[in-house]
């Protein structure tokens, strides 16, 4: 089963745009029951999608998160 993680700047207070993100890809990836989505909160100051431990998508953490980026990303991986 394949795994989608978003690792977020916990101190950067991104949680809400983890959530969303999170949720943008489940309405996406719906569809596709073989697959998990979870976040992970880091002291870093990042904002990641990976799929399987491969980071696809980053952002920087000061910058607008689209997370349209990271479904065609993580669509792009899944091909």
């Amino acid at each position: 089963m394949p795994r989608v993680n978003i690792e977020y700047c916990a101190p950067c207070r991104l949680a809400g745009e983890a959530t969303e993100t999170r949720r943008v890809l489940a309405d996406w990836l719906g569809q596709r029951h073989d697959l998990n989505v979870s976040c992970s909160p880091s002291s870093e100051e990042l904002f990641c999608v990976s799929v399987d431990g491969d980071r696809v998508w980053c952002t920087d953490p000061d910058d607008r998160i689209d997370p349209f980026e990271a479904v065609a990303a993580v669509r792009s991986q899944l091909a």
